[in-house]
């Protein structure tokens, strides 16, 4: 199956609907700020892999006036997000497709930062997209993740397994060592690792209970039919339980090109 089979527009709608406008990924922005803690922002020039609805992007063209170019696999995305660019940002932020995991075509041939909140679990060949990235970015630049990790035995647990079967989608296993040691084979310097899986635990905590306030007085219902929503529940519920007994985590990796 393909990411943009998986990501289709009423469930992008949904997953926006659960954390926030334009946000594909948990936390708002609380999570943007907390993936770039102690990470300068001023003035750089950024690629977003996995860009989704824009909302990453816009935040930080708007607060840290930079520009940032969105990458993404799915044609709905770049065109939603295109349309969804504020005035004030023309020119800040543009949205790019591309299936390839090598030689995009992109406006800027050296980036200061690339980051990827939340997305490359779903790539299951890491190296060649990691290659593209240190041929991208400018000597001093900076390639910030932020990702979905399994255990030391890369596999999913039944908690991640029930949320792949209720939400339909594609996800990779990989561990934090498998991880550290494929960024390093492609040539980058780790600077730093944290595990930021209670973070994200509370992030999802807080995603249950919104939408379960939503079921009590029928928000969301113009994107949400009853059954969804309340299977929709049961997922974020399965994150929170497989962050609190280990079986997922959430590691931020920082890295420099050598």
């Amino acid at each position: 199956m393909k990411l943009d089979d998986e990501y289709t527009p009423n469930y992008c709608l949904q997953l926006e609907a659960a954390y926030g406008k334009g946000m594909m990924s948990e936390g708002g922005v609380e999570g943007i700020e907390y993936m770039f803690d102690q990470i300068s922002l001023k003035d750089k020039v950024a690629l977003d892999i996995g860009s989704g609805l824009g909302g990453v992007a816009f935040y930080l063209a708007e607060t840290y006036r930079m520009h940032v170019t969105g990458l993404e696999v799915n044609p709905w995305m770049v065109a939603e997000s295109q349309k969804q660019t504020p005035k004030s940002l023309k020119g800040k932020v543009d949205f790019v497709l591309s299936t390839s995991s090598s030689d995009w075509s992109l406006p800027y041939e050296n980036y200061d930062l690339i980051y990827s909140k939340g997305v490359l679990v779903h790539v299951e060949d890491k190296a060649e997209l990691f290659q593209e990235c240190h041929r991208l970015l400018d000597e001093n630049g900076m390639f910030v993740i932020t990702d979905w990790l399994s255990s030391e035995k890369k596999e999913w647990g039944e908690n991640i397994s029930k949320l792949i079967e209720l939400e339909n989608l594609v996800l990779f296993p990989e561990s934090k060592n498998g991880y550290q040691e494929l960024l390093q084979k492609n040539d980058f310097n780790i600077l730093s690792v944290r595990d930021d899986s209670s973070v994200y635990q509370k992030f999802n905590q807080a995603i249950c209970l919104r939408l379960q306030a939503a079921i009590a007085d029928s928000a969301f219902s113009n994107v949400f039919a009853k059954d969804e929503l309340k299977a929709s529940i049961d997922g974020y519920q399965s994150i929170v339980k497989a962050l609190m007994i280990g079986e997922l985590k959430v590691f931020r990796f920082v890295v420099r090109k050598r």
